[in-house]
């Protein structure tokens, strides 16, 4: 079941062009990598989607309801955790959820607030001072803010960002513990392909306010079908390639052909090739990482 159904979204700032039909598809459940350069327009994105702020023209639905700012239904239901979320630094943990609790209309006890921090990783019987805080506690009690309102659907917006290594894998894990066992749908926005890597099971690429690409991260780095590179002394074309059967050109550069083989062995493909007249120099077989994919649908824009 879909829990965000957008379709043909517009966006204009001052006459620019942010968004340009959006269209994306989230189903319940999922962990969701929503990539793309700075300035492409993700947090704009996700800012529609909360009904924060108005679209020009579009259709959105989350979990059934069509978003308006002036609703505050979805709100009840969906929570975000922004890239600069600040903190109120003399607060102790358990003072800043009771806080939020407040602003959230939901008077929290102390039971509750230190259910949430357990869950999250922190200890509720710890008296210092958020301002005392590493990065990665501060995260983790983001994350918890998030998780006041019970919500079925959570956006992150570069959760890890700053983090060690080792920090951002503490947050990989409970990111997927929350999945697993609260069955809560994330959407990640993120300019960390690791974070995509280890935590997302599809994902959507931005650029210049369109989406290049949507699907299960298997099928974008190649699914079962292998993936290889022809090579070519002579000029040949991607047509050239794709007249074979089972052959999908996915980029080309200097005479390398980048290929999915649906069906054709590299042998057959190559004898193919050769009867057509278009002798292969060079094949190299190789698995597509998602930097690479990421690169060719932005064009190495970062």
């Amino acid at each position: 079941m879909s829990i965000i159904e957008v379709k043909n979204l517009q966006k204009k700032f001052h006459g620019k062009e942010v968004l340009r039909d959006l269209s994306i598809t989230v189903d319940q459940g999922d962990i969701f990598g929503f990539l793309g350069p700075n300035g492409s327009g993700k947090t704009t994105t996700l800012r529609i989607l909360l009904g924060l702020q108005e679209k020009d023209s579009g259709t959105i639905r989350v979990m059934g309801w069509d978003v308006d700012p002036r609703k505050r239904a979805i709100r009840d239901k969906v929570n975000m955790l922004p890239e600069s979320h600040g903190f109120y630094s003399w607060m102790k943990s358990m003072e800043y959820l009771a806080y939020f609790g407040e602003l959230y209309r939901r008077k929290l006890d102390k039971s509750m607030r230190q259910y949430l921090l357990e869950l999250v990783g922190l200890d509720p019987e710890d008296t210092r001072s958020i301002r005392q805080y590493s990065r990665g506690m501060k995260q983790r009690l983001g994350i918890a803010r998030t998780l006041i309102n019970d919500p079925e659907l959570v956006f992150l917006d570069e959760p890890t960002n700053g983090l060690d290594p080792k920090g951002r894998r503490d947050i990989h894990d409970l990111l997927k513990r929350l999945n697993k066992e609260r069955s809560m749908t994330i959407v990640l926005s993120t300019h960390i392909l690791d974070d995509v890597e280890h935590l997302c099971n599809r994902i959507g690429i931005l650029s210049k306010g369109k989406m290049q690409y949507q699907g299960s991260l298997h099928e974008a780095e190649g699914g079962d079908a292998p993936l290889y590179r022809f090579y070519f002394e002579q000029d040949v074309e991607s047509k050239n390639l794709e007249a074979i059967p089972g052959v999908h050109v996915l980029s080309q550069k200097n005479g390398w052909f980048h290929c999915r083989l649906e069906h054709n062995s590299p042998d057959k493909t190559v004898a193919a090739l050769v009867a057509e007249g278009l002798p292969v120099s060079q094949v190299i077989r190789e698995n597509q990482g998602l930097e690479e994919i990421y690169l060719h649908y932005t064009g190495g824009s970062s």
